[in-house]
């Protein structure tokens, strides 16, 4: 009998390491960040977002469900906004939705990073000042290529 649950256990663990979320969220120190320069931002005038970060929510590293902490800054704002979205694997992506109803993208591996893909609604977050929408077919913020970097290179 313990030799059946040690090959059941040896069997499941590969499964396990090839997740969506161990492959792109291997530890709690994971994270990724992308900048956009003013040359980028001059080829896309409707793209809101100058900086995007995301990586685990160090301390709130469940089993079950994956705690992102992202951060966005916007054009013509000094401000960081930003926000938790809660994660599960379906096939090989991960489905995020932030909190508070504030919409929900999805993550997959790409060859320089992550691929961030906006939901069919906005991604929304409070501010100091109001609350910023951005994405979901309103601006030119649907989709973000995301490197990873180190973590303390992350808000």
């Amino acid at each position: 009998m313990r030799r059946l649950a040690l090959a059941l256990t040896l069997a499941a663990t590969p499964a396990l390491a090839d997740s969506p979320r161990a492959q792109m969220f291997p530890s709690d120190a994971s994270c990724y960040l992308r900048q956009y320069d003013a040359a980028h931002l001059a080829g896309h005038p409707d793209q809101m977002v100058t900086m995007i970060a995301l990586g685990p929510d160090q301390g709130n590293w469940e089993a079950d469900v994956l705690v992102l902490k992202i951060a966005v800054q916007l054009r013509d704002s000094s401000e960081l906004f930003q926000s938790f979205a809660y994660c599960d694997a379906v096939g090989g992506l991960l489905a995020c939705q932030l909190e508070g109803d504030g919409g929900g993208f999805h993550l997959k591996p790409h060859a320089r990073g992550l691929f961030m893909m906006v939901g069919e609604e906005a991604l929304g977050f409070e501010g100091a000042d109001g609350f910023v929408t951005f994405g979901g077919g309103f601006t030119d913020d649907d989709a973000f290529i995301l490197p990873p970097v180190p973590a303390d290179s992350c808000p």
